[in-house]
């Protein structure tokens, strides 16, 4: 655009609303960076949670002594996180219990893994 000295150049408007258009880009990319890395935190969340909620499985089938009926519940540590764990331990009858395992946040509002199986016990 020529100003009054002939001379080219932005004007304050259109300066203004390239650098508002440029925050705005940039708020998004924050804002997309941000959503990610809450999504790859609740992933981990969920990896750990399945990898816990597997070995305990594996120690209660592995175990020859007879497991402990009914409910439990304690907490855990395991991959630098705490974690609460309950069990549920039932008779089905026909020398098999059911044995229900769940991995829960640290406040226990929400699953983050479970595991259900079935096992032959004498009594």
């Amino acid at each position: 655009m020529r100003g009054r000295s002939g001379e080219r150049g932005l004007t304050l408007v259109e300066t203004l609303v390239a650098l508002a258009i440029l925050g705005a880009v940039a708020a998004a990319v924050l804002a997309l960076i941000s959503q990610n890395a809450r999504f790859a935190a609740a992933a981990e969340d969920r990896l750990l949670a399945g990898m816990l909620v597997d070995n305990l499985m594996t120690e209660d089938l592995a175990r020859l002594s007879p497991l402990e009926r009914g409910e439990s519940e304690r907490n855990a540590d395991f991959g630098e996180r705490r974690w609460k764990i309950r069990k549920n331990i039932v008779d089905t009858g026909a020398g098999l219990i059911r044995i229900e395992i769940k991995v829960l946040d640290p406040v226990g509002r929400q699953v983050q893994a479970s595991a259900v199986t079935l096992k032959a016990e004498r009594q």
